[in-house]
């Protein structure tokens, strides 16, 4: 009877750790995914600008020449993917002297990483939203602020100037501002909501407000115009009380995987270890800053 060599056990052990690896993965339900467009893309660097038309037409008297209006290109933008990687370390001691089943859970471990790492990642793109100190969005802003600027100079807000906690007057008051939004033209571009999205600490009361077919908590009895937004709870969101709302702009929140989770083994030189490796590559962010409107409430 022949005996397995180190190489021949690690190779037996692959297959079993990948299994672990993706069953963990399976498990776990994602979140950022519903609120950013995810795609997988065949280039490293993501660039993108706006461009703002020509403005409102102008009249043209009959036999007289019309005037050359200017198309503006806004600031350039650049993104570039990153990527996150872990490992675990098999040895030899550990596969002679462990069963193979007690061996599943640094290889679910691992897999759980590589599930919610993206999560966090997004998560702390929101947390940010309201720091100048990370521009983000195709005008070179943070996400969320009150002097984003389009290509001909106009600036148009996507942040409450009174921050204001969830509400239904708050929702309304957001609800208003969006039909006054600037496009990149400047000129109107009103857009609509599409999706409430809160941290853990607002769960309740934003399925209260979007479910209740009344004002909440008022004598009257006011129909309430919130009732029916669809509602995203984003539990990995750091900050209790900020809460934002999503648009229907085009070219808004997006996650582009270069390279999706990858679970592969890797031999160390000498040393009769094997390294079971994750990794993956992706970009993440926002180009339109017009696709959220948020109150930073505290």
């Amino acid at each position: 009877m022949s005996v397995l060599n180190i190489a021949q056990w690690y190779a037996a052990i692959e297959p079993v750790e990948r299994k672990w690896f993706n069953s963990a993965m399976a498990k776990i339900v994602e979140q950022f995914s519903q609120i950013a467009e995810v795609d997988s893309i065949d280039v490293p660097i993501r660039e993108f600008s706006e461009w703002g038309g020509p403005q409102q037409l102008e009249l043209k008297p009959e036999n007289q020449a019309m005037n050359v209006r200017t198309v503006m290109l806004g600031t350039p933008k650049r993104v570039q993917v990153a990527t996150f990687a872990g490992a675990i370390e098999i040895s030899r001691e550990a596969v002679t002297d462990v069963k193979i089943s007690q061996l599943k859970t640094p290889a679910q471990a691992l897999g759980r990483a590589a599930k919610k790492t993206p999560e966090y990642l997004f998560a702390q793109f929101m947390d940010r939203s309201h720091n100048s100190a990370y521009p983000v969005t195709a005008d070179n802003i943070n996400l969320c602020s009150a002097s984003h600027v389009t290509p001909y100079g106009t600036t148009y807000a996507n942040t409450l100037a009174t921050p204001a906690a969830l509400s239904e007057t708050s929702l309304e008051d957001i609800r208003t501002a969006l039909r006054t939004t600037i496009g990149p033209d400047g000129m109107l571009a009103p857009v609509t909501p599409k999706a409430l999205i809160v941290p853990s600490a607002l769960d309740v009361l934003s399925e209260k407000l979007t479910k209740s077919e009344k004002t909440l908590g008022s004598a009257n009895n006011d129909p309430s115009v919130i009732q029916g937004m669809k509602r995203i709870v984003f539990d990995y969101l750091t900050n209790t009380t900020r809460f934002y709302v999503q648009t229907d702009a085009d070219n808004g929140f997006y996650w582009n995987w270069r390279e999706k989770p990858t679970f592969e083994r890797d031999n160390v030189s000498l040393t009769m270890q094997a390294i079971f490796i994750c990794f993956f590559r992706a970009m993440w962010g926002a180009e339109n800053a017009r696709c959220v409107y948020a109150s930073d409430a505290t």
